[in-house]
């Protein structure tokens, strides 16, 4: 096929060379570089970039947008070749890093990028410096073959990996600039295989807060007062026990849940078919560890709509080295909870507050603090279309139907996108598929799907109405 062969030249000769030299740049996020303004790496990034876009498409304007005291972002627009349409498409992807993470394999390293055995090796490689050079991979090879496009807009981050905090800023700073967007592409998600497209219809919320019980003004010897006083610890999971079942996961809070579309539920099962093991065997469980849900079809339906509970840390208890016979006076939780997208938010929210505060036993003092709330997304009845479009397309470059389903983690963003443009419809595609290590080491880009999926992309665009 004439555009994935296009597609293929043009990676190997501009857009991979480029990439590699982003590989190099240790752009931490500003959530591990606080001196990052200092360092200058995320500027580094987007002048990369900027630089690159103009040497490949002239015809682009691009646009560093800066603020004091913010995280810089490239600003891409390349007009239509069709009119002068104000209908747009709209790129979003991320060019700052996780930090370095120990234990990559020899002749490895988070800045040195390398390619072996079909896979690019390097910190950003998939999650996802390759956003940039996807979608400017795609557009350049409709142009090429002069196979028309719309207007594409291209907006790429500095701040992902720290939580998007400047994004929204961004966003309604430049909404003039993105024109009338019917459909926006999200190049930041995960891929179940490298055999076929897969598309995220929907990302779960979270509910992320400290628990914090106090019984005494400070620990006493256990001998003595064990069985008298309230140990903090045992009140904790008392509480957390109230939101769910510590051995089933079952979460006690109806408010956390939603009906889940028939639609997606009948993608769900059509993902779980091709996944089959795969939906659950990639978690490293001990030999005779099972799962929770006994089907894969449920599996996924579990980690994409339905809410869970963990304990993601613990304060207030001694090393086991360090511990004494001791009942201590306060200890506190980390809780997160995942939530399904279309539920009351709010209504959740304060269920879960109410349910870990009333009625505390013995009296203990409790608090109950959340710095990170974010709510779920699922695709509108606007996206069918987009979807219809990229299983085509998907199709003619894979050989086989795109595969739909959920993330079971959170992107924030999406909701933003949502709320400044409300007749926008979202894809959510990536390559972050099995043993690319995203936040780990040896993080890898599988070249040969990364040039499938852009040509996936650039036959998405020519076919976009």
């Amino acid at each position: 096929m004439q555009l994935q062969k296009t597609v293929n030249e043009f990676w190997n000769l501009k857009a991979q060379p480029a990439l590699m030299e982003y590989i190099k740049i240790p752009a931490k996020s500003t959530a591990y570089d606080r001196l990052w303004q200092e360092h200058g790496f995320l500027e580094q990034c987007c002048e990369l970039g900027q630089k690159w876009v103009q040497e490949c498409l002239p015809q682009a304007q691009t646009e560093i947008i800066r603020e004091e005291g913010r995280t810089p972002c490239l600003f891409v627009d390349i007009p239509a070749t069709r009119d002068n349409s104000a209908e747009s498409v709209v790129f979003y992807g991320h060019l700052d890093k996780q930090p370095e993470a120990g234990g990559w394999s020899e002749g490895l390293g988070p800045w040195t990028p390398v390619v072996k055995n079909g896979k690019l090796y390097g910190r950003g490689a998939a999650d996802d410096g390759y956003s940039l050079f996807s979608m400017v991979t795609s557009v350049y090879a409709l142009e090429k073959l002069n196979l028309a496009h719309p207007r594409v807009i291209g907006i790429f981050e500095t701040q992902e990996e720290s939580g998007s905090n400047d994004l929204p800023y961004f966003l309604r700073k430049l909404k003039h600039r993105f024109g009338e967007p019917k459909f926006f592409i999200i190049l930041d998600n995960h891929c179940g295989d490298y055999d076929h497209v897969w598309l995220s219809t929907s990302v779960r919320g979270v509910i992320s807060g400290t628990l914090r019980v106090q019984s005494m003004h400070y620990g006493v010897h256990s001998g003595t007062y064990s069985g008298m006083v309230p140990d903090p610890f045992s009140i904790a999971h008392a509480l957390v026990a109230r939101l769910h079942d510590p051995v089933t996961g079952f979460v006690k809070i109806s408010s956390c849940y939603t009906d889940i579309p028939k639609r997606r539920l009948e993608q769900l099962k059509k993902a779980s078919d091709v996944l089959g093991d795969l939906s659950w065997n990639h978690a490293p469980l001990l030999p005779a560890v099972k799962t929770k849900c006994t089907t894969n079809h449920e599996i996924l339906i579990q980690e994409t709509w339905k809410p869970a509970l963990t304990i993601i840390g613990v304060d207030g208890m001694p090393k086991i080295e360090d511990a004494g016979n001791v009942i201590q006076s306060s200890v506190a939780f980390r809780l997160s909870m995942r939530l399904p997208p279309d539920i009351d938010f709010e209504k959740a929210q304060n269920d879960i507050a109410q349910t870990l505060t009333t009625n505390i036993p013995y009296g203990c003092q409790v608090t109950w603090q959340y710095p990170e709330n974010h709510p779920g997304w699922s695709a509108k009845g606007n996206s069918e279309e987009i979807e219809n479009i990229f299983d085509d397309a998907a199709k003619r470059i894979f050989g086989k139907e795109a595969v739909f389903l959920g993330q079971g983690g959170s992107i924030p963003i999406i909701n933003t996108f949502e709320e400044l443009f409300p007749s926008g419809a979202f894809v959510l595609t990536g390559v972050l598929g099995p043993q690319s290590n995203a936040h780990a080491p040896d993080e890898s880009l599988d070249i040969e799907y990364t040039q499938k999926l852009s040509a996936v992309i650039a036959e998405a665009l020519h076919r976009c109405p």
